[in-house]
């Protein structure tokens, strides 16, 4: 499954790496602990080993995943209508953020550049939190897996979101 110096990736949490295993004694039940660390943020969680499936825990996309990730990232360039576009998109972007998957934060980024673009006073509150987040959650992913600095990651997420 998982082992000590994997990078993973937690749902709605971001990538980080497993740091530790400990075992600990519950109600006189041992259990035994991953403890993640994610660097982005600087928390750490320990996640039961009996909950990872269910957790939705995975490791860090492969190098070669990138590209597919750079083209996910650009905005469609559909023509809407003016109906669709004012369509609030805000839960349907937190349940993208909530599935832990890279390329759903890739598409949260996608429809909210369309939207940002087809709008003259920018994105609401709920949608430019919506976009930080998946953003963080990309960056912390690609700090891992291609070994970026925070400030390359988000130059990757601008230079791929922009126009079709």
């Amino acid at each position: 499954m998982f082992k000590i110096g994997d990078h993973v990736v937690y749902p709605y949490h971001g990538a980080g790496t497993i740091k530790d295993m400990e075992e600990k004694d519950i109600l006189g039940e041992k259990i035994n602990y991953f403890v993640v660390f994610f660097p982005l943020n600087h928390v750490t969680l320990m996640l039961p080993e009996n909950r990872v499936k269910e957790s939705g825990l995975r490791k860090v996309i492969q190098t070669k995943q990138v590209e597919d990730l750079a083209s996910a990232l650009k905005p469609s360039d559909s023509n809407t209508s003016k109906k669709e576009a004012a369509r609030p998109y805000s839960k349907e972007n937190e349940t993208l953020l909530k599935t832990g998957c890279i390329m759903d934060a890739a598409s949260v980024i996608a429809n909210l550049t369309s939207k940002e673009g087809e709008r003259t006073n920018g994105l609401h509150m709920e949608d430019r939190k919506n976009m930080d987040r998946a953003k963080q959650f990309i960056v912390s992913e690609l700090m891992l897996v291609n070994e970026m600095s925070e400030e390359e990651a988000y130059d990757f997420i601008s230079k791929n979101s922009q126009g079709a």
